[in-house]
C-alpha cells in the first residue's frame, strides 16, 4: 500500500487560500460592526433632533417619553435599525445643559 503524498504546491495553495478566508470574514465583520454603530448614531441624532426641537418650540417640558414626541407629532414610531424592534415609548428624554439625554432602558439595547 502507497501513502499518497501531499505536494508541498498543495499545502502552500490551502495555507493562502485559508489566510486569505480569515481576512475576508474578519473584514466582514469589522466592517458589519461599524455599520450597525452608524445605523444606531443616526437613530439616536433622529430622536435628538426632535426632542430638542420640541424643547425649544416650547411644546415640552421637563422629563418627556418618546410617547410625547409620538403625540405631539414630532416622531412616528421608531424601530431599532439593527435589532428591527419598535423602541419602548417609555424611553425618558431630558433636556439639560442645551443637550438631549436620552435614558436608554435595558429593553433599548441602542447604546
Amino acid at each position: 500500500m502507497e501513502k499518497k503524498k501531499v505536494s508541498n504546491f498543495t499545502l502552500i495553495s490551502f495555507a493562502i487560500i485559508l489566510s486569505v478566508g480569515i481576512i475576508i470574514m474578519a473584514s466582514i465583520i469589522k466592517i458589519r460592526d461599524k455599520q450597525n454603530k452608524n445605523l444606531l448614531y443616526a437613530m439616536e441624532s433622529k430622536i435628538e433632533y426632535y426632542a430638542k426641537r420640541c424643547y425649544l418650540e416650547n411644546n415640552c417640558q421637563n422629563e418627556i417619553t418618546l410617547k410625547d414626541l409620538y403625540d405631539k407629532n414630532y416622531l412616528t414610531v421608531i424601530v431599532n435599525p439593527v435589532t428591527k424592534e419598535i423602541l419602548d415609548e417609555n424611553t425618558k428624554i431630558n433636556y439639560f445643559n442645551n443637550q438631549i439625554v436620552i435614558s436608554w432602558s435595558e429593553s433599548n439595547p441602542a447604546n
